[in-house]
């Protein structure tokens, strides 16, 4: 090996490595303290006491898995890089220039709060100066801890939202072992993983694998959605609140009909339903369900009793033919069944493909056949699953006639 190949193996001495390693972490102090309160505050700071927050510094914000989490190794890797990249995000303001990552302010900025929260009287010249001026942030103030503590709690709800379905399971993050409201924690979140709760019941002669409409939330709690049969049109022998299930068939029709992001749809119909009043409308030996997504009504949640559960048995696109509003839609165009499938009107990314709200002719049809809130769904293709390309909507004016 060349002595010119030798020289560029050279790595930095460790006691260099761990120089600039300090260096760089009390730049970021400098710069939360001076984002708090303005400059000219952190040089108060003797040289003795940032080596001693140095040494006791808090570890960085790490996101891990949770002991006995199973998730797989490529859902890890997105769910990772995305929670991280939300933490680049500023921490809620007390002020208006404060410009903090989050992820900075759990590590490096309560690291500060901490120390000046908890130093002795007069520690050093001006100290209680510094902790007067910080003292709108620190621990013993309600304030700046609840806007911080509840700026994360909402990004994790976020992330769960977006990270869960009824076919993968759901991820739930754990903000306990931050340094949030304590010192001296791993500064973890830690990721656990929860399968769908499964379950079979007998209909129509066969037994079919059905699915638990639940959710996992902190503390190891898991709600459950569940609704009296009086309450959307069912009757019962003791009207009990009964618990939801969906088949699997619903959920393959409810991932098949909107061609939406399964995450955002399975969350949104635990939200949709959990503790909340529904529109139904009653079928033969059913009840359908409205589902909503968003504000935008898509379709309906064919419901019925088996034993002592309410299931989900299918759900029925807003033009499909079992629908009010299909059915109205098939006797202003004559369009039957396999018409509105061989047109693609019978799924939301292919209906919203014919862009018909630009059309005012087919527009003024879909609303007086009920469906206008379709043509504002549009927005939804936002978290569509695949893209579709646009239809043609001379295809339509071709099959129906709108004098």
């Amino acid at each position: 090996m060349s002595k010119k190949k030798s020289k560029n193996k050279v790595q930095e001495s460790p006691l260099k490595l761990q120089a600039k390693h300090k260096r760089d972490y009390l730049s970021r102090l400098k710069m939360v303290c001076d984002n708090l309160v303005g400059p000219g505050w952190f040089e108060l700071i003797p040289t003795v006491d940032l080596n001693i927050i140095y040494e006791r510094r808090y570890p960085s914000l790490n996101i891990k898995m949770a002991q006995g989490a199973i998730i797989n190794p490529a859902r890890w890797e997105v769910y990772s890089k995305t929670l991280s990249s939300l933490l680049d995000v500023p921490a809620m303001p007390l002020v208006i220039k404060n410009a903090i990552p989050l992820k900075t302010m759990l590590s490096e900025g309560l690291t500060l709060l901490h120390f000046v929260g908890m130093m002795a009287k007069d520690r050093f010249p001006r100290s209680e100066e510094l902790r007067q001026i910080l003292s709108p942030f620190l621990m013993t103030k309600n304030g700046y801890y609840s806007y911080l503590s509840d700026q994360v709690s909402g990004l994790l709800f976020l992330m769960d939202v977006r990270s869960g379905n009824y076919h993968d399971g759901f991820l739930h993050a754990d903000k306990t072992q931050t340094n949030i409201r304590k010192g001296g924690g791993t500064n973890t979140l830690l990721i656990h993983s929860y399968k769908p709760v499964l379950n079979s019941v007998v209909i129509d002669g066969d037994r079919r694998e059905i699915v638990a409409v639940t959710r996992p939330v902190p503390n190891g709690i898991t709600l459950q959605v569940k609704f009296k049969p009086s309450a959307i049109g069912l009757t019962s022998a003791t009207d009990e609140m009964l618990p939801v299930y969906i088949q699997r068939h619903a959920l393959n029709r409810l991932d098949e009909r909107l061609g939406l992001q399964a995450n955002n749809v399975h969350s949104h119909l635990f939200f949709s339903l959990f503790e909340q009043p529904v529109n139904f409308v009653l079928g033969n030996g059913c009840t359908l369900l409205e589902f909503n997504m968003y504000q935008y009504k898509v379709g309906y949640l064919l419901t019925t009793i088996h034993e002592d559960k309410l299931v989900i048995r299918s759900f029925l696109f807003l033009t499909n033919d079992d629908t009010p509003e299909g059915r109205q839609l098939r006797q202003l165009t004559g369009l039957v069944k396999h018409d509105k499938k061989y047109l693609g009107i019978d799924k939301l990314s292919t209906f919203t493909a014919y862009k018909i709200h630009e059309d005012e002719e087919l527009s003024a049809l879909f609303r007086e056949a009920g469906c206008g809130s379709l043509l504002d769904a549009r927005n939804l293709q936002e978290i569509a699953a695949e893209y579709t390309p646009e239809r043609n909507k001379a295809t339509i004016h071709k099959y129906i006639s709108v004098d």
